[in-house]
């Protein structure tokens, strides 16, 4: 596995030893980036609590536990020639340096305001991001897999952000009812899974419409929107 650069040992020697361990051919080999599902959860969500709790050391801990997964899942990719670690690193540097032209080429003066500065950088960063993914949906690129709660937070603001009215937003959306006989993580993961499909079928309906795909504008949406 390649190795970072010298001027961080400490990393160095974390992917020395993941090599080490699987070389030896014990439990880690026996491992899929599917089974290690999991894991990279739990050590997600615990240092979510670690943030919570506001605990630099615990932080730094479950930072840890992270990098272990990120080494892992490299590993065990290399071992299927599919991509190594390094590989893993370029692709995150060729991204955000694409993604940062303001890295590269500074069309803001240096005493420009921090909050000109920020706007500068959604901008760029959702332009590039666009033109990567040649993503046809607002929505294209979402996680499907995360908590309902997280994952209608994120498809509401894709929504609204690319056009649509608040007032088609469907109340399971608007407020969370606990207590009723299904589960209320199913009953919301169900809305947002059907207010998502609504979205796409408004902008492939809209697509068949004027033959093109353009962005949406809010009579558009009502104009387009599944009844």
């Amino acid at each position: 596995m390649s190795t970072p650069s010298d001027d961080a040992p400490a990393l160095t020697e974390a992917v020395e030893l993941m090599d080490r361990l699987w070389r030896f051919g014990g439990w880690e080999v026996t491992q899929t980036h599917d089974s290690l599902r999991p894991y990279l959860l739990e050590e997600t969500y615990e240092l979510l609590d670690a943030i919570g709790e506001n605990d630099p050391e615990t932080i730094k801990e479950e930072l840890g536990d992270l990098l272990l997964q990120v080494l892992f899942h490299a590993r065990i990719a290399q071992a299927a020639g599919t991509f190594t670690l390094d590989d893993v690193a370029k692709t995150l540097v060729t991204k955000l340096l694409h993604r940062s032209p303001h890295l590269q080429d500074t069309p803001l003066p240096p005493d420009a305001p921090r909050s000109e500065k920020i706007a500068a950088q959604e901008k760029a960063w959702e332009e590039r991001k666009s033109t990567e993914k040649s993503r046809r949906s607002c929505l294209d690129g979402i996680a499907l897999a995360q908590p309902a709660l997280a994952l209608a937070e994120k498809i509401r603001t894709r929504a609204l952000k690319a056009g649509l009215p608040e007032d088609l937003i469907p109340p399971p959306l608007r407020t969370v009812d606990l207590g009723l006989p299904e589960s209320a993580e199913e009953r919301l993961r169900k809305a947002t899974l059907t207010f998502a499909t609504q979205i796409r079928q408004a902008e492939d309906t809209a697509e068949s419409s004027r033959g093109h795909r353009l962005p949406l504008t809010p009579e558009d949406w009502h104009t387009y929107w599944p009844h």
